[in-house]
């Protein structure tokens, strides 16, 4: 029995997909992710243009830094342990209650101690700026609120993302309104900070409303057997992803104090388009990731073919971005920005086929989860950001805001594609049977 959805589908289509549940289940998940994840790029980089514009590249560049800087405290405070909650609820390796319970304790406890980290180090790196400690203090209080994430992490495992679609549509709408209001009523850089902070509180607002329709069915509750298990999982990525944050926003912090506020604005500009791209991978990352979990649990033959059509459609549709994105880059910052970032299209053009490499590392963090190689992807990152801090540091000081892109390149091949394939064979193989056509089978 098919979906009613796929009624609208060619009949080649539908027949294909009669019986395929599973299948049928998992492109569903996707299509409301994607939808959630569309309908908040086009409104956030709109918006996110029009507050760039009123604020000018100076102002706008200081948003960013201390964005960036509070990204490193992100890390920490999210946990990164969704891949492994997906994947123990989907292959039901522990009670949804309790694991859920124990991911939401510790996300508070570290959200708190992440906020006030962040807000400190500020204000002992820059005493002489009361406005960007302040900043700080506002954005920071979001960590908080995000660990209400791990409710939608129930509705990952059980592809039903649905349920918190419309849920978190409604809370985007409603702070995105208000920034329009803010830039209508001309306010200052600090009343922005309040509404991207507000934002994840209406977030976690509406996450609760939609768990309370579709519950895991018992209270949710922690012990500390399973957050030290979760913790042992996860720390290794914890660490990683803080050195993935390196060589993914070192840039942006070390342009803003070799170049200037100024400078990085101009460089986020293009860096927001950009990345906007990224939504497509990561989408249907969530959405396959309990797909290929019950792969892996069945078959590895079954696992790895799946991967590596996976990591083919990825680099297609990444390619196929990057390629429209450069040709009109000169377009899109003019009508986006104006006249004051048009230098920010010769750094989009430069950046976005950065993003072929990025779509394999989100298509390979599914190998990673499911193969546990922690220590891999470990070394991996730890080098990526070594390479990160030195390419920026000598290419920056030669090239300015385009040898920041240069060393963007450096920091990702390094740490996504070189140094995991030369540590994993099983890796290696994986993208050769993807994309050599003289590979085994």
């Amino acid at each position: 029995m098919n979906a009613p959805w796929t009624g609208y589908l060619p009949q080649i289509i539908r027949e294909w997909l009669a019986g395929r549940q599973q299948l049928q289940k998992t492109i569903s998940n996707t299509g409301w992710l994607l939808l959630d994840r569309s309908v908040r790029i086009v409104i956030g980089l709109t918006i996110g243009a029009w507050i760039a514009r009123y604020l000018g590249p100076p102002q706008f560049g200081k948003l960013a830094y201390v964005i960036s800087f509070i990204a490193f405290f992100q890390v920490i405070s999210t946990l990164q342990g969704d891949g492994f909650i997906v994947r123990d609820i989907a292959q039901s390796r522990a009670e949804p209650a309790l694991i859920l319970g124990t991911a939401l304790r510790l996300r508070l406890i570290l959200g708190a101690a992440s906020w006030l980290g962040a807000t400190g180090l500020m204000f002992l790196l820059h005493p002489e700026d009361p406005e960007l400690y302040r900043l700080t203090f506002i954005l920071g209080g979001a960590m908080i609120f995000q660990a209400a994430d791990t409710v939608d992490l129930w509705f990952q495992s059980q592809s039903m993302s649905r349920h918190t679609v419309m849920a978190k549509l409604s809370a985007y709408l409603c702070s995105n309104g208000l920034k329009v209001a803010l830039l209508i009523l001309k306010a200052p850089l600090m009343a922005f900070a309040a509404v991207i902070c507000l934002e994840s509180a209406l977030l976690a607002l509406a996450l609760a409303v939609a768990y309370r329709r579709r519950t895991t069915g018992g209270a949710w509750r922690g012990e500390m057997a399973q957050a030290r298990q979760l913790l042992k999982l996860c720390w290794p990525f914890i660490i990683s992803s803080l050195m993935v944050t390196v060589f993914m926003r070192i840039d942006q912090i070390m342009l803003k104090e070799m170049t200037g506020e100024r400078e990085l604005g101009i460089y986020a500009a293009a860096l927001v388009i950009s990345q906007a791209w990224s939504v497509i991978p990561t989408t249907m990352a969530v959405s396959l990731a309990p797909f290929v979990a019950r792969r892996m649990a069945l078959d590895e033959k079954l696992y790895q073919d799946a991967l590596v059509k996976i990591f083919r459609l990825f680099a297609l549709v990444s390619l196929t971005g990057a390629l429209l994105t450069a040709l009109a880059s000169p377009w899109i910052i003019r009508v986006m920005y104006g006249p004051a970032y048009d230098y920010s299209s010769v750094i989009l053009r430069a950046h976005v086929f950065v993003n072929v490499i990025i779509f394999q590392g989100i298509a390979q963090g599914l190998w990673v989860v499911n193969k546990e190689v922690r220590i891999v992807t470990l070394a991996a990152t730890s080098i990526g950001a070594a390479a990160g801090i030195l390419s920026n540091a000598a290419l920056i000081h030669t090239f300015g805001i385009l040898g920041a892109v240069a060393a963007y390149y450096v920091s990702q091949g390094l740490s996504i594609v070189i140094i995991p394939c030369l540590c994993r064979p099983d890796l290696l193989d994986l993208y050769k049977r993807a994309y050599w056509w003289g590979a085994r089978k």
